[in-house]
């Protein structure tokens, strides 16, 4: 049995809303308790990654603990189940980086703010012979230039092929890679892969892409 849980109740919620919305992934992965929208910070990373009505300017991406005395007496009845759980809450400069966001992280979650915020602002090339990552900003417009296998962490990838899904419609490269690109350990990564999967699904179903191996056609 689990002895304590992290609650960032920005992930439970997004995950909740996604999971039974989902197509691809509605009856495959078990549907979160969902938390009311009233316990969640505005702006962070989890709401960027999964709310394709962003409008924040900025996004949070460090956790504090939030002391047992002030949780919310719902969230309370849950977590107490767990003598060593910790309810953590966005704070704006310093505190924990909970998902263990790296670099690459960060450039590409910066990238997905300007889409979020400008669907028109972001040029993504996917070159396979890329031997580096390029991300230049001329005006109002940012062209991101790489090989997918350049960026160091799964979720950086996720969102680069997210990107190159919604700008270019290209939903070929997640399918040619070898593997699955998150782990049972990258809780963040593997949901926004989720996510990832049911987008490149319905883009397929709404283009009417056919998958026939029909050789008379």
């Amino acid at each position: 049995m689990t002895a304590n849980t992290q609650l960032v109740p920005e992930l439970q919620h997004y995950v909740y809303e996604f999971i039974v919305s989902s197509v691809v992934n509605k009856h495959q992965v078990p549907v979160p308790v969902d938390v009311d929208s009233i316990f969640l910070e505005q702006g962070t990373i989890v709401e960027l990654l999964f709310d394709e009505t962003f409008t924040g300017s900025s996004y949070k991406y460090l956790y504090q603990q939030v002391p047992k005395t002030q949780w919310p007496y719902i969230i309370s009845q849950r977590l107490s189940l767990y003598p060593s759980s910790q309810y953590l809450q966005a704070s704006d400069s310093t505190g924990l980086n909970v998902f263990n966001l790296q670099h690459d992280d960060l450039l590409m979650a910066d990238v997905l703010l300007k889409y979020r915020n400008d669907s028109t602002s972001v040029v993504v090339v996917n070159d396979s012979t890329a031997t580096s990552i390029s991300i230049v900003t001329s005006g109002n417009l940012t062209t991101v230039t790489a090989n997918v296998n350049l960026f160091s962490t799964s979720l950086s990838k996720l969102i680069f092929l997210y990107l190159d899904l919604k700008v270019n419609g290209n939903y070929l490269t997640y399918f040619t890679l070898p593997s699955v690109i998150s782990s049972d350990n990258e809780v963040l990564a593997t949901c926004f892969e989720l996510k990832l999967i049911d987008d490149y699904f319905q883009y397929i179903d709404t283009q009417a892409v056919s998958f026939s191996l029909d050789s008379s056609t």
